[in-house]
């Protein structure tokens, strides 16, 4: 019985610790301008014992659960785009699927071996994110379009939103859709494969790549996420790598933690804050890297 009563405990404490972390991952990650995928991930799998195929099968729950969440009000008001939603959820979600079978086959046949390679490519991956958000140029809010090419003109992406700060309704064009589909394909890929949420390629790709408006890209990339990474999770769960009480607790806290911090976003300055994102995913990368580098050299 007391045996009983210690196992008890332990999971309870277990629970709390990981929601308390995840509520403050979340409100990093929305400070910094990052799904929290990309910062939950990472920071698992660099410094917790938990299996890695776990820690990536959840960082999808995390980024599924803030997408589901944002979903609902950008699409009541207009601001995600659905016929872009259409075109690019499509192939962002076969090649979800895709990766996460990859992870799950990787895990099975690969062994250590696996582990270590996925390790180091995450790193190199994180790293490289990190310098995405530091060498970013400056996002056009409101891109001006000359000419629209024939293929995405035959698509009828053009569409219109409700715009409050200027107290108009913005008409805005799109183009480069054929690019925009094999990027899609690519981020979805590596989604799946790693467990990280595609904001970090998504708003990019959608802003300076297709030209659209960044509050459209913006959500547009919130409400894809959320299609991509429900089909991505179930590889995962079907290979039994959805463990609840690490599960559970890591998406109410970052769902609690993504509030927090669009509510605080209002009212803190965002830039120190980016700034330790940065610094933190170049560190944890550069982590896993040298992890993956040194399990390659013990197998």
């Amino acid at each position: 019985m007391g045996a009983e009563r210690q196992m008890e405990l332990s999971a309870i404490e277990f629970f709390f610790i990981f929601l308390a972390i995840s509520v403050v991952i979340g409100i990093v990650a929305v400070l910094g301008g990052v799904g929290g995928g990309v910062v939950f991930t990472p920071l698992m799998m660099g410094f917790t014992p938990i299996d890695s195929f776990i820690i990536r099968a959840t960082g999808l729950l995390v980024a599924m659960a803030g997408s589901l969440v944002a979903a609902r009000p950008f699409l009541k008001r207009g601001l995600a785009n659905i016929r872009l939603l259409l075109l690019a959820g499509v192939p962002y979600a076969i090649f979800a699927v895709i990766g996460a079978l990859l992870a799950g086959y990787i895990q099975e046949t690969a062994g250590e071996t696996g582990e270590a390679i996925i390790r180091l490519a995450l790193g190199i991956l994180v790293v490289g994110i990190a310098g995405l958000m530091f060498f970013a140029g400056k996002k056009n809010e409101y891109p001006d379009i000359k000419s629209v090419d024939s293929i995405t003109e035959r698509l009828a992406l053009a569409t219109s939103y409700y715009e409050a700060s200027l107290d108009k309704v913005v008409h805005y064009r799109l183009k480069r859709a054929p690019l925009g589909i094999l990027i899609f394909c690519f981020v979805g890929l590596v989604s799946g494969l790693f467990g990280l949420g595609a904001g970090w390629a998504m708003v990019p790709t959608l802003n300076m790549g297709m030209l659209a408006p960044l509050k459209v890209a913006a959500a547009s990339s919130k409400v894809l996420i959320g299609i991509g990474d429900t089909a991505a999770v179930w590889p995962y769960m079907m290979d039994g790598a959805i463990f609840a009480l690490f599960a559970v607790p890591c998406v109410i806290g970052m769902v609690i933690g993504t509030v927090i911090g669009a509510k605080l976003m209002l009212k803190v300055k965002v830039g120190f804050v980016r700034w330790l994102v940065i610094v933190l995913l170049f560190g944890v990368g550069v982590k896993m890297v040298l992890d993956g580098i040194s399990r390659l050299g013990s197998t």
